[in-house]
């Protein structure tokens, strides 16, 4: 299990202590979405993204399901991997494979993504913040997030060779030359 030991202290905070709640529970979704965007656009250590409720819930049940996922991130002419791993149903902590193999207790994460769900039933919305620590860039971590949503709420990639089911459910048959042929790039910033 990945650890948060010696994680930085503003990961995983409540919605209630990163926005002003009670003011935004006033607004409507479109309005939110723009409010949550806002405020991460100039932020170097967190970036933000919202889910309607339904594919929220498609990611949780499925992440419940299968919570390991590998992630390659290309740099240059390389690349490395990093492993996702779903907790509490809110939380997914991405971190280093190799520091995993090492001690998956001292695996720090390098990027946490958390859903925010106090604003689902109201306004039909979860808001997704990713709080980055500095081994990534800031556009690394948006497209892990988008990534992450993708590669469990679309079925072809949730249950293909290389997808997160076979991944969890049957490791022997993950095929991961077909994840690094399959795994989109990401645009240049």
């Amino acid at each position: 299990m990945i650890s948060r030991a010696g994680h930085a202290s503003h990961v995983a905070r409540k919605l209630g202590d990163i926005v002003k709640l009670p003011l935004l529970r006033k607004e409507q979704a479109p309005r939110i979405k723009e409010i949550w965007a806002e405020y991460h656009s100039n932020r170097a250590d967190a970036v933000a993204r919202t889910l309607e409720e339904t594919q929220a819930t498609l990611l949780v049940d499925r992440a419940q399901a299968a919570p390991l996922q590998l992630h390659p991130v290309r740099r240059g002419e390389g690349h490395f991997l990093l492993l996702s791993q779903f907790q509490h149903r809110k939380h997914f902590l991405f971190t280093f494979l190799e520091d995993y193999k090492k001690n998956p207790a001292l695996a720090r994460p390098w990027l946490t993504m958390t859903l925010h769900d106090d604003l689902a039933k109201d306004r039909g919305l979860v808001l997704v913040r990713g709080d980055v620590e500095k081994e990534l860039a800031k556009n690394e971590a948006e497209f892990l997030i988008d990534q992450c949503v993708q590669s469990y709420c679309v079925l072809s990639r949730f249950s293909a060779p290389s997808g997160p089911l076979t991944f969890n459910q049957e490791p022997k048959k993950f095929d991961l030359d077909g994840m690094m042929r399959g795994y989109p790039v990401m645009r240049p910033a």
